[in-house]
């Protein structure tokens, strides 16, 4: 009696041993790095201690738009590919699909940006590294 039950219940454990593995297959093939497609656009000297990095991600069709990544950060040293990898891991100050026209930097720390497009996110303050020490800067915004 007892293997007539174990038999009846192996296939139920391979179903759920197979729906199991196809799902988390699934799950994983969807699983995508946002920053994946970027590619380092520009990068522009803003003063001695700050850097403008702008990377663009055109992985998509005709119908997609394209994203720029605007990243405010201390010099990266290094070939587009490294800088493009060490932008992964730094978080945009603004997302869109426009362009800066302008970037003032103020002696108190304030970043006043004229961008032109549409905006998908922004942050009011960024986070760098100026001799060794963290510096918090505020940003603003001119949005045509």
């Amino acid at each position: 009696m007892h293997d007539k039950t174990v038999i009846n219940w192996i296939p139920v454990f391979l179903v759920l041993a197979l729906l199991i593995l196809a799902g988390g297959g699934f799950f994983v093939s969807n699983l995508q790095d946002v920053k994946s497609g970027d590619q380092l656009q520009h990068h522009y000297k803003i003063n001695n201690n700050l850097w403008l990095y702008i990377t663009e991600d055109r992985n998509g069709d005709a119908t997609n738009t394209i994203i720029n990544r605007f990243y405010l950060t201390g010099e990266i040293i290094g070939d587009e590919k490294f800088i493009t990898t060490k932008l992964k891991y730094e978080i945009p100050f603004l997302t869109g699909s426009g362009t800066i026209s302008h970037i003032k930097v103020s002696d108190d720390y304030t970043v006043t940006i004229t961008y032109s497009g549409k905006v998908y996110s922004l942050s009011n303050s960024i986070d760098y590294l100026l001799d060794g020490q963290q510096i918090s800067a505020h940003l603003s915004y001119i949005i045509n």
